[in-house]
């Protein structure tokens, strides 16, 4: 194959520092680079205790060079759980700080990158011909050094928001004082106004830049997550009327919904036990729960004598997890209000392996997607003690439907979207 175009991607978590936020464009590089671009990445080193990205083997992909950068930010502000005395010291000095240094929001973990970022990039682009820079956040400020670098290079410049920015109160923002916003929001409008392309994997961020930025409508586009065959083997197309095994598998965002959430599903399956006891003793919940202690958990499954019911297991790599949600009966996600339109990547590959699903969570995108291709059930987290006994024993059938398609999400057919659309071919 005639080697493409060089590419940078940018994405401050990428592996083998741990997080889900380097799974997407791990996944693109790989496909790229299997089409024939030289692809460097510029990631966070992160430190020891950051490492373990269930996405590193893909690393070895031939063609793939990382350039890692010292982290450079106090990881103890973005670590969890706090388990000792000094790191909540450690958590408040950092807290207190941080803001008299910094402009915007200081829990953006790139403040302190900017001139080694753009001494990297721009040495990286020099020696390599690069025209394509590719960034993705959060972190946003990212995404403004990617401006800067515009600024001083002939590149095609891609923005890649996976999360809302200044019009939600995440990543800190419900702390942020007015000015502190408006700092934030002179950044976006930076990236809106010099990116040659702004691209998303969720509808309900490019619907909303797209009417707060009118005039850059033509250069915001939906880049969707992408279904690795690779990682997932081949779907299940059968499917049980009883939903006994059930899976968990990712972060458990939004900390104070997530415990609600998981309260009432320990009711959910305690009313199992008492409405239906035989079928209660065939069921269980397989929790592979990522980037989270789940110390908490297991003391209330302890406490409900759910202990033989509900499992926890160390998270595992995609190819290891993803015959297992193969084999169970129904995948239980638990989405946070944040996120009630954002439908992520776990959603299209769950459905690409035929399981239903049993959402949980204030109805949105999320919810209207499920209900009206048949993907499942969906519930708010108030109805999860009382529905899911129903559902779990098929007293309330649940099925998923087969026939969706969903060629358009294969990690393929979105890289040679991407070549046509958003990169610009090599110079001659």
């Amino acid at each position: 194959m005639a080697e493409k175009a060089p590419l940078l991607i940018v994405a401050h978590t990428f592996p083998p520092y741990r997080g889900i936020g380097g799974r997407r464009w791990m996944k693109f590089a790989k496909a790229l680079a299997r089409r024939g671009h030289p692809v460097h990445v510029i990631h966070s080193a992160g430190g020891q205790d950051l490492l373990g990205s269930l996405w590193t083997d893909d690393l070895a992909t031939p063609g793939i060079q990382v350039h890692p950068l010292p982290q450079r930010y106090p990881t103890v502000l973005f670590k969890r759980p706090l388990t000792s005395a000094l790191e909540k010291v450690m958590y408040r000095f950092w807290n207190g700080v941080l803001p008299l240094i910094a402009k915007g929001n200081w829990f953006d973990k790139t403040i302190f990158w900017e001139r080694p970022f753009l001494r990297l990039a721009s040495a990286l682009i020099t020696e390599h011909g690069i025209q394509n820079v590719l960034v993705t956040g959060a972190p946003f400020r990212l995404l403004y050094f990617g401006t800067l670098l515009k600024r001083d290079h002939t590149i095609r410049l891609v923005s890649d928001l996976r999360d809302t920015w200044t019009w939600q109160d995440g990543y800190g923002g419900t702390l942020l004082s007015p000015a502190r916003k408006a700092f934030e929001k002179e950044l976006e409008r930076a990236v809106i106004e010099e990116s040659d392309h702004i691209v998303s994997p969720h509808p309900a961020v490019v619907d909303h830049l797209r009417h707060a930025y009118p005039s850059a409508t033509g250069r915001i586009a939906l880049l969707g997550h992408a279904i690795d065959p690779d990682e997932l083997g081949p779907p299940r197309p059968a499917y049980s009327p009883q939903l006994l095994r059930l899976i968990y598998a990712g972060s458990m965002y939004g900390a104070s919904e997530a415990d609600a959430y998981f309260t009432e599903l320990l009711k959910g399956f305690v009313a199992m036990r008492e409405k239906y006891p035989e079928r209660f003793a065939m069921c269980q919940l397989d929790l592979y729960i990522t980037g989270h202690g789940t110390a908490r958990y297991r003391d209330q499954v302890e406490r409900a004598g759910l202990g033989d019911r509900v499992l926890f297991h160390d998270p595992l790599p995609a190819k290891e997890i993803f015959p297992r949600i193969a084999a169970a009966d129904a995948v239980i996600l638990f989405i946070p209000s944040g996120n009630k339109d954002v439908l992520g990547t776990k959603f299209t590959e769950i459905f690409y392996l035929r399981r239903p699903v049993i959402h949980v969570g204030d109805p949105g995108s999320i919810s209207a997607y499920i209900t009206s291709n048949g993907l499942g059930a969906t519930l708010p987290v108030k109805e999860l003690a009382s529905t899911l006994p129903e559902l779990m024993s098929g007293a309330r059938p649940v099925r998923t439907n087969t026939a969706h398609d969903l060629r358009h999400h294969l990690l393929d057919h979105i890289a040679e979207a991407m070549e046509s659309s958003l990169l610009l071919p090599p110079m001659d």
